[in-house]
């Protein structure tokens, strides 16, 4: 029985281990995470990115849009590019690429081009509602919210204590009958 329970201890302890986030800190090396906005724009009018890096350190960036090309320094930045007239509703990419102490990150944002006319929700008609009716009543062509996604380890722990748990009182009551 004292095997059993220092078992589970183990793998709880283990999990916590395994599961449990690093700071960057903590790492050996501060690891560049970089990030592009998103854009809506009407095809063939001007779109402004920013991009902006983590640790905030003065940085060189190159930032690439539709075979433009745009060097920057510092941190934020941004830059404007000309953009393409379209038909249909088109998403295309914007690449960013910074250096900072010697280390390198790419990172990518979408400019999302509607036609003249158009807001954006792929119906056509300018009312922002996505559903063609013209009555602006629908949800704006939006996506759904990102809620909960980063909680997974913590999903995974908790299950992993209440097996643990479940465990422990079978033991228990299996010594006592």
């Amino acid at each position: 029985m004292k095997t059993l329970r220092l078992t589970l201890a183990a793998a709880v302890i283990s999990t916590f281990a395994v599961l449990a986030p690093v700071p960057a800190s903590a790492q050996g090396y501060q690891g560049l995470t970089c990030t592009v906005s998103d854009e809506l724009v009407t095809g063939g009018e001007d779109v402004t990115v920013t991009a902006q890096v983590s640790p905030d350190v003065e940085s060189t960036w190159t930032l690439e849009y539709d075979g433009q090309s745009v060097n920057r320094s510092g941190n934020p930045v941004s830059a404007t590019f000309d953009t393409d007239e379209v038909d249909s509703p088109t998403q295309t990419t914007v690449t960013a690429t910074v250096t900072q102490n010697e280390q390198e990150a790419t990172c990518t944002g979408s400019v999302f081009l509607v036609p003249d006319g158009d807001d954006g929700d792929g119906d056509g008609d300018g009312d922002g509602d996505g559903d063609g009716d013209g009555d602006g009543d629908g949800d704006g062509g939006g996506l759904l919210p990102n809620t909960g996604g980063e909680r997974l380890a913590w999903l995974i722990i908790g299950a992993m204590l209440i097996l643990v748990g479940g465990g422990v009182v079978m033991a228990s009551r299996r010594r006592d009958a």
